[in-house]
């Protein structure tokens, strides 16, 4: 029989007959020409194609669970279907290329016999369970995503390399599935089909590499083929089969690559961006002014991907440049999500040159919203949904007042009236802070503080972050330097807050959500700073581990008033989130407070500072997800100083050192992290910032992997 023959009648036809027609002898001596692509392949009746996303179907990832012999039945029903679609579409492309090479036609065409070998398969099993083929509706998806092919290099890289490699996941995970559940029949077929694939996989990848660009890689010619809304995520199934993918014959680069891709399969991601500047651009109020130092523009750097931490897989993070595959593929390893990267560059390319200013999108995700992020997101505002984000929405004068510490304290100050009745547990307004607008001003409440017995106080600027821009008055005399950033920062910010620098025993961190919903509590954190009151990290998991009976106490109290912490931070989150809610504010809200002791006494100051924005205790209650419930975990961030003091080349080399000593191991259940210590920022990239995932059973055995490095780096342990 002739090719073309036989392509038109699987392709055409409307019987089972036709379909799977056997083949003993072909010829190939009249391939004709070119076959215009009908709008759907021939189907027996009860198969034709449904528009993808016309009307509600039921969706593979609902009856994949297997808790029922149907549902088992319902799972072959898909592959049944894909299986038809891909002999299909082989069908039409040697009809498409009839000038296409006579091996490639030939490799097709026994490819072809094995797929209608597959459906043969499928069917008779599908019969034995009690499930009719048709039964439930089939998508159009593939069809309409591969069939306007225009060249043979079309297909091989749609078809053979993306639906039949994500195949290579698929079969090899259901066959042991139902092995598990003593259905050998199936598990047989499914690797059988398995195994074809491989041979499938190979024979495409062979032309796609004569056929591609030889100036680019094996990934980058792959990625680049592939358009909307095929992308290389569609060549992943469930887990991911490393050994098929080189039995097929994929370079250890491109296997590499596609591991840790990710992109979405239909959802309209969320697109995430690191701007940890944000205070000082709302501090001036207008974009293009800020320039932040040294140090901050290194730490935007090196943590440019930690939003990473905060995302659905199929989001997407704004980088300068992406982390690097080995960085990736370890924290994959671990339980990590790898979501989409896309890379703007060292200096803030416009995004409306890039792809991403073409798709739809979810949401826009900065870590603060001030001027510059409303300018710099701009190009990608337009891609939201109708009801989406606006700039106008996101960034206005009450935008910026949130952010400032002024507005916090009179948060603190009606908060603490509405509580008069919680005794001395909370601070009394003798420490509430109070904004000044003048030096003058300053110098007065200064001198009223310390005549109330406050000789050690702290002047903070209205709009910083982290420990920054404040000063101590420590004793009667202020040096003439502290008086000059006084006097400069109340010219550019307009007021500063002054109050009682206080006996601190350990942070906490209360994170808020706020939405079209309401305000809710997304969970709280204990963390640590240092000296100077900068922030060195978070206590993940078990985040009272190694407080002493009475700081228990003073969190949770005694009998019935277990519970008072959480019915705080209920109020607090009302008090503070309902206001930002009720004028159109949607997204994170921190707030910082703090346990002190004041003539022997502890007691709970609610409001220490309140974030606008996300926060490092966001990222900590994230990575929490990951940790085994049973452990303790501490995130910590460390600076290339420090590391560079221990005698170490760079971060590259101590987290080298690090996680060969204390390798991160997964729990039991093989889905958490239960030891070791994980590098959570690319060290291979990082030039002064690095952070790092400390898992053990209790908080003295996470500080124990630091003991055996000199100062400073064991330093830490004393803030924590």
């Amino acid at each position: 029989m002739e090719i073309r023959r036989f392509a038109e009648q699987i392709l055409l036809g409307t019987t089972w007959d036709e379909k799977l027609i056997k083949l003993d002898r072909f010829e190939d001596t009249c391939p004709g020409t070119s076959f215009d692509t009908p709008p759907a392949p021939g189907r027996p009746p009860g198969l034709e194609l449904e528009t993808w996303g016309q009307r509600d179907k039921l969706r593979f990832a609902a009856v994949r669970q297997l808790h029922s012999e149907k549902e088992r039945g319902l799972v072959l029903h898909f592959f049944a279907n894909h299986e038809l679609l891909a002999l299909e579409l082989m069908a039409l492309a040697l009809l498409k290329f009839p000038q296409a090479p006579e091996k490639f036609r030939r490799g097709l065409v026994q490819t072809l016999l094995d797929e209608q070998e597959h459906v043969r398969l499928y069917r008779r099993r599908m019969a034995e369970i009690g499930v009719e083929f048709g039964e439930i509706p089939v998508s159009d998806f593939f069809w309409k995503t591969i069939a306007p092919m225009q060249h043979p290099a079309d297909f091989v890289t749609r078809l053979s390399l993306t639906l039949e490699q994500a195949n290579l996941d698929y079969a090899v995970h259901y066959a042991a599935t139902y092995r598990q559940l003593d259905d050998q029949d199936t598990a047989a077929i499914l690797e059988r089909v398995y195994k074809d694939e491989i041979g499938h996989v190979k024979h495409g990848l062979v032309w796609f590499n004569r056929w591609r660009d030889q100036e680019l890689s094996e990934w980058e010619a792959y990625k680049n083929a592939l358009e909307m809304p095929l992308s290389p995520s569609r060549a992943k199934g469930i887990g991911f089969n490393r050994e098929a993918r080189l039995q097929a014959g994929f370079s250890e680069q491109f296997i590499d690559e596609l591991e840790i891709y990710s992109h979405s399969k239909g959802r309209c991601p969320a697109v995430h961006w690191f701007n940890p500047v944000c205070e000082g651009q709302v501090a001036l109020g207008q974009a293009g002014r800020f320039t932040a130092a040294r140090l901050p523009q290194l730490l935007t750097s090196d943590f440019t991907a930690l939003p990473m931490f905060l995302c659905a897989q199929d989001d997407v993070v704004l980088v300068q440049e992406r982390p690097s595959s080995a960085f990736l593929r370890t924290l994959q390893r671990h339980g990590f999500s790898i979501p989409e990267f896309v890379e703007y560059g060292q200096e803030q390319a416009d995004l409306a040159k890039l792809d991403i200013a073409e798709r739809k999108l979810g949401d826009l995700c900065p870590w603060g919203w001030s001027p510059d992020a409303v300018r710099f997101l701009g190009p990608l505002f337009s891609a939201l949904p109708p009801n989406g984000r606006a700039p106008a929405t996101v960034w206005h004068e009450q935008t910026r007042q949130w952010y400032s510490k002024a507005w916090g304290v009179e948060q603190l100050r009606t908060f603490l009236d509405m509580r008069s009745d919680d005794g001395d547990w909370l601070c009394g307004k003798e420490v509430v802070g109070r904004a000044c607008a003048s030096v003058e001003e300053v110098d007065r409440q200064v001198a009223d503080w310390r005549a109330a017995g406050f000789d050690q106080l702290v002047v903070k600027a209205a709009f910083g972050s982290s420990g920054q821009n404040q000063i101590r008055l420590f004793g009667a005399a202020e040096r003439e330097g502290q008086r000059n950033w006084l006097a400069n920062i109340l010219a550019q910010q307009g007021c500063v807050v002054v109050e009682p620098w206080l006996d601190k025993v350990v942070d906490l961190s209360l994170q808020l959500q706020v939405d079209g919903d309401g305000v809710r509590v997304a969970g709280w954190t204990r963390f640590f700073t240092d000296a100077r009151g900068q922030y060195r990290g978070s206590f993940v998991s078990r985040r009272v581990d190694g407080l002493d009976s009475e700081v228990r106490r003073c969190l949770y109290g005694n009998g019935r008033q277990r519970q008072r912490l959480h019915k705080l931070f209920d109020a607090l989150a009302q008090h503070v989130g309902g206001p930002m809610g009720a004028r159109g504010y949607v997204g994170p809200v921190g707030i910082d407070l703090f346990i002190y002791r004041q003539e022997g006494q502890l007691r709970l100051k609610p409001i220490v500072e309140v974030n606008p924005r996300r926060t490092m205790g966001q990222i900590a209650l994230h990575l929490a997800q990951r940790v085994n419930s049973a452990r303790t975990a501490l995130w910590l961030v460390l600076s290339a100083r420090d590391i560079a003091a221990a005698s170490f080349a760079d971060i590259a080399a101590f987290a080298r050192h690090m996680e060969e000593r204390y390798p991160p191991v997964l729990a039991s259940d093989g889905l958490q992290l239960g030891g070791g210590v994980l590098c959570t920022t690319d060290p291979s990239q990082a030039q002064a910032f690095a952070s790092f995932l400390l898992v053990a059973e209790q908080v003295d055995q996470c500080k124990a992997y630091f003991r055996h490095l000199p100062e400073p780096l064991n330093a830490w342990t004393a803030f924590c």
